[in-house]
């Protein structure tokens, strides 16, 4: 489903008048927020060097969803969100960078594996309706309720926003319920 359909359907639930662009700028948070309800994992994989400590990593990976790093066999615990004592593997992930650094570096050439929950890439213009929101294609459908919501609060019917807002949010939340199993905190 792509964002002209999902608009076009989203115009059906709630007729009106709102300029595109608006809706666009709509798509762009509901895009966004799916992620920070669901926690879909990903794993990067990456060639570990003896004695390098740094790895530059995808693009789409940030510090604050991290969820695991493994090199080799042996857990690696983040200095920002855990208590780390001198005797254990530690890294640190700069976002600007997209940069890993392992402590200590590996003392032999390993796998690693980061294992991190999916975030929102794209930016939605008025010039690219033709595309897909990030989401996997089985939730696209919530985005229709999601939109009629903005829509409907733009409109001040707050009886029609809060339907379709407790429609979407209760789909968002069984997905997150489904892929939970995949991000351990």
């Amino acid at each position: 489903m792509n964002l002209t359909q999902i608009i076009a359907e989203a115009d059906l639930l709630v007729p009106n008048e709102v300029p595109q662009a608006d809706k666009v700028v709509w798509l762009n948070a509901v895009n966004q927020d799916f992620f920070n309800v669901v926690k879909i994992p990903k794993v990067a994989r990456f060639v570990c060097v003896a004695a390098q400590t740094d790895y530059v990593l995808p693009s789409d990976v940030r510090q604050k969803n991290i969820d695991s790093v493994l090199v080799g066999m042996f857990q690696y615990r983040s200095f920002d969100r855990e208590d780390v004592t001198p005797a254990q593997n530690a890294y640190y992930f700069t976002d600007a960078t997209h940069t890993l650094s392992l402590y200590p570096a590996p003392y032999t050439d390993l796998q690693g594996f980061l294992r991190y929950r999916r975030i929102a890439t794209s930016t939605f213009t008025t010039d690219n309706l033709g595309i897909q929101p990030d989401a996997p294609e089985e939730y696209h459908w919530t985005y229709i309720p999601a939109l009629a919501a903005y829509i409907a609060n733009s409109q001040d019917d707050s009886v029609k926003a809060a339907n379709y807002e407790g429609q979407y949010k209760a789909a968002w939340n069984v997905a997150a319920q489904n892929h939970q199993a995949g991000v351990v905190k």
